[in-house]
This record gives C-alpha cells, structure tokens and sequence, in this order.
C-alpha cells in the first residue's frame, strides 16, 4: 500500500513539472487566419509564430506550417495581407517551460 502511495505521488509530482504545450489549427485574429509574417515583410515563419505564441502566453513556437491563403491578418499590425503572395499558417504548437 505504501510503495503504492509512494509510485501515485511521484507521478502526480512529474506531471505538473512539465512544460506546457498548445496547438492552434488555424489561429486567428478578428476572425481572420493569422499571416505567416510580420509587418516589416522579413519576419516571417518563426518569428511570426513566436510572436503568436508570446501573445498567447507561451514562450515561442516549437512547430508550425503555413498554406497560401488569399487573405490574412498581419499580427503586429492588424492590417490585411491579400493576394497571391499572402501566406497563413496552418498550425502552431507554442510551448512553454516547466515552471519551478
């Protein structure tokens, strides 16, 4: 019973030091899909991601994907990106560090 005890305590104990993970299918602002890039133009995949991700209380982006889209929201502006070459991502997992 005790070795039991001891086992449910250590695993309860692990689980809330781990870090903290979230996906986003999709993400949005203002009901639009969010742009792969930032304002400057030049920011774009990661940084964009991270910057997402920061919003949302996360550390930065550990995965995303991104898909042509005919319009999406710039996030750091709020401006439309339109047209062909306008990218939106598809997915993001943001992470954040154990805290402790």
């Amino acid at each position: 019973m005790r070795i039991a005890f001891l086992l449910v305590a250590v695993a309860l104990g692990a689980s809330e030091a781990q870090a903290s993970t979230r996906n986003y299918s999709f993400p949005k602002s203002e009901g639009v899909v969010i742009g792969a890039c930032l304002a400057d133009g030049v920011s774009c995949g990661k940084q964009a991601a991270d910057k997402f991700c920061q919003q949302e209380g996360f550390t930065e982006s550990i995965l995303f994907s991104r898909e042509k889209v005919g319009a999406a929201r710039i996030l750091d502006s709020g401006a439309m990106c339109e047209g062909e070459a306008c990218e939106a991502f598809k997915r993001i997992k943001c992470y954040l560090p154990k805290q402790g």
